[in-house]
């Protein structure tokens, strides 16, 4: 998927930061994206207590940052790009419990063997608080609240409660997703939760026409990506299927519960940009639920994982 970040800082400056008022305004596939209200459905039942440290890894615009925060007692979110948490800083300038850390992510460089250097993504010289803006550590900010800078070190250090990859994976190539995901449970404590989403390739709007904007997993490699996890940290995992897909969920089936025929409907909308059309979605759709298909052809994954002691 490409970064739309400066188009969205544009967005947010044309709107004054209203962003009802550009979801009015905007046609852009980019707008929709960033500010539906429709993103935080994926994660709104998770369980996140106020006591619990939430790592984000990749911004994502922020689309998911205002829930967390809500949630959670504390957020880091983790991005290469500037742009993308200037945006995120942006939309939540008056949240206290956010931190933004600028690191080299996966993809940005790659070692000798053509893998992601990622193990060693931030340090000092990256970390950049940016609550309000611009001022020194311990000085006071336009907000007129004080910020104490914790070292960058020491705020990867300590265990997180809930990792969240929400189109990470996606980002980068699909062999490194294997490696992503171990280098993001390091971070988990015991016990703690892992959250990654991304395309299913062979989901059926993708079957009727409509173009893959990410890298793609089948569900067997997806479920393979969890099984994995599982294998070196012990726990477990449950894979999610969101309707119609993980960036405008609606609806959100699991392995535990599937739906029957005719439960899945509405899932025709482009939301993303053209495409063509070969058919009808929930026609499609019926007939995978009829033949015990539907994880195959579900057009996106959501995998969550437990962490274990091994």
């Amino acid at each position: 998927m490409m970064d739309y970040s400066y188009e969205i800082l544009d967005l947010l400056k044309k709107y004054d930061g209203d962003e009802q008022a550009a979801l009015a305004g905007e046609k852009s596939p980019q707008c929709l994206y960033a500010f539906s209200p429709l993103r935080e459905n994926l994660l709104e039942w998770a369980e996140i207590k106020k006591e619990d440290r939430v790592l984000q890894i990749g911004s994502d615009y922020g689309a998911l940052t205002g829930l967390l925060s809500k949630k959670a007692g504390e957020v880091v979110v983790l991005d290469g790009r500037d742009e993308n948490l200037e945006v995120n800083r942006l939309r939540h300038k008056d949240r206290e419990n956010i931190r933004y850390v600028r690191g080299r992510m996966a993809g940005e460089e790659t070692d000798g063997a053509g893998l992601p250097v990622i193990a060693d993504g931030f340090g000092e010289q990256e970390y950049r608080e940016y609550f309000g803006g611009g001022a020194g550590e311990g000085e006071t900010h336009q907000t007129g609240r004080r910020h104490e800078k914790m070292p960058v070190s020491e705020l990867m250090k300590a265990p997180f409660d809930y990792v969240i990859l929400i189109g990470y994976l996606g980002q980068n190539k699909k062999e490194w997703a294997s490696r992503i995901l171990s280098w993001a449970a390091g971070f988990l404590r015991p016990g703690g939760t892992l959250f990654a989403a991304a395309e299913n390739e062979a989901g059926v709007r993708y079957w009727m026409g409509a173009r893959h904007t990410e890298e793609a997993f089948l569900e067997a490699e997806f479920r393979g990506l969890f099984e994995e996890l599982k294998a070196a940290h012990g726990g477990d995992y449950l894979i999610y299927y969101p309707v119609p897909d993980y960036r405008y969920p609606v609806t959100l089936y699991s392995d535990a519960y599937l739906p029957k025929t005719g439960d899945v409907t509405n899932i025709s909308a482009r939301l993303d940009g053209p495409g063509f059309w070969f058919g009808s979605e929930e026609e499609a759709m019926a007939k995978a639920c009829q033949n015990g298909e539907f994880t195959k052809f579900a057009n996106s994954f959501l995998g969550v994982w437990e962490k274990g002691n091994l």
